[in-house]
């Protein structure tokens, strides 16, 4: 009976991260849960649906939950003094997110926007604490995972202290295309502030840049929609920097 009741929770959420239903995506840390821990994860989960803008998780307020994010894009935010703000990555569908300092000080250390709309999962903080503790092949898995999400933001940051404008505006469109939204031509969804703040650029700088990538051809642009004519130049200009 109690098998078919998760059945039935999972048929109700197809695109749900705690479910068995991907085949790909970050979420397949959950395919080495058993039925038993998988009911674990479900019971009392809360799906929350988040308009365009609104905050899903704030810097500085508890960890008390982990998101996985069904559909949607949304952006993770370091926020400074006053209004300063940088844009570390984007996260589209199939993601998971915890804010950081699940593990460390149970403090979220970055805050995450919903880009588009936004439909995710809320789970409780202590149902993933203790799968970690009975399944070792799971906290392996979460670990990577969170390994992978650190080594994307590092790299980002190295992009942007040490390149010129032309390879961070490269870096930015290259992850665009091949890591976010994987097509072309893609729509970004982003102001082109947002995408300014992603460079650590003024937008005027970032606008100047994307301009002449239009002019020399290496991309077209109308509105958010980018449209990438020569990946081969953007390549060439993201190595030498």
């Amino acid at each position: 009976m109690e098998s078919r009741k998760l059945l039935e929770v999972c048929d109700k959420c197809k695109e749900s991260c705690c479910s068995r239903c991907f085949d790909d995506g970050e979420d397949s840390i959950f395919d080495c849960l058993t039925t038993d821990e998988l009911e674990l994860l479900v019971k009392e989960k809360r799906r929350i649906h988040f308009k365009a803008g609104e905050t899903i998780l704030k810097q500085n307020t508890s960890a008390s939950h982990v998101v996985c994010v069904n559909k949607g894009l949304a952006k993770i935010l370091a926020e400074g003094n006053g209004d300063k703000k940088l844009i570390l990555r984007l996260v589209a569908s199939h993601s998971i997110l915890t804010g950081g300092g699940l593990f460390i000080d149970e403090v979220r250390h970055f805050t995450i926007q919903a880009v588009t709309a936004v439909e995710c999962c809320f789970i409780d903080a202590d149902k993933i604490y203790e799968l970690v503790s009975r399944n070792s092949q799971f906290a392996f898995e979460l670990l990577k995972l969170n390994n992978r999400q650190n080594m994307e933001m590092l790299n980002n940051l190295v992009g942007i202290t040490q390149k010129y404008m032309p390879g961070r505006v490269s870096d930015l469109l290259l992850y665009l295309k091949n890591e976010i939204f994987k097509s072309n031509p893609f729509d970004t969804h982003l102001s082109r502030q947002e995408l300014a703040d992603m460079t650590s650029m003024t937008m005027e700088s970032f606008i100047r840049i994307l301009k002449e990538f239009k002019l020399a051809g290496i991309i077209s642009v109308e509105g958010t929609n980018i449209h990438i004519l020569d990946e081969e130049a953007l390549n060439l200009i993201s190595r030498k920097g």
